[in-house]
């Protein structure tokens, strides 16, 4: 949990510096990328001034090609009254099933989580929502992680390969344990 809270602080902060030079439009759409080499995503968005009062749904495409669990967090942190949002949801939808984040509030930070497992492989949106509330706007950050989960015939595959072990192992205990046996029962 610290190292998913971590990344979800460090997310922050990336997101606050590379949005600055621009404000993200609200209820805007972006996709999410992963590459061979991290099974990691990070997404965030900042609104500027202008846009206090204003609810906003921020949607992550993403598509994955085999069966995978997920785990995300969305992490929002008030600065007084200057920099703040009201985060409502996060919830992740595709192949017809719709799953919801858990809300924690801890002084000014707001923390979104979600985790689910057995995904069918297919198209994804995360979408996180809210209303800006502070005077100059606010922003979150968050991640979100992807494991695949192996299909029934790797599955089955290791299990058979395991009880081929195993019954070898068996058989040269019981092949050794008869030899034992023979050696008492001859005469010297």
């Amino acid at each position: 949990m610290k190292k998913l809270i971590g990344g979800v602080l460090l997310a922050s902060a990336l997101c606050s510096v590379g949005a600055t030079a621009s404000a993200a439009q609200i209820n805007g759409t972006q996709a999410l990328t992963f590459n061979n080499s991290s099974t990691t995503s990070y997404f965030g968005s900042e609104f500027g001034a202008g846009t206090t009062g204003k609810s906003f749904l921020e949607n992550f495409t993403f598509s994955y090609s085999s069966p995978f669990t997920v785990s995300s967090a969305v992490i929002s942190i008030a600065l007084d009254g200057i920099s703040r949002l009201n985060l409502n949801s996060l919830t992740l939808s595709g192949n017809g099933g719709t799953w919801t984040g858990v809300k924690t509030t801890v002084g000014s930070a707001q923390v979104f989580t979600l985790r689910t497992d057995g995904l069918s492989s297919g198209n994804y949106t995360l979408s996180v929502g809210g209303l800006v509330t502070g005077a100059t706007g606010g922003s979150f950050g968050g991640n979100i992680s992807i494991a695949a989960v192996p299909e029934a015939s790797t599955v089955a595959m290791m299990l058979g390969g395991l009880a081929l072990v195993g019954f070898a192992a068996y058989r040269r205990r019981r092949t050794e344990g008869n030899a034992q046996a023979q050696d008492r029962l001859m005469p010297a």
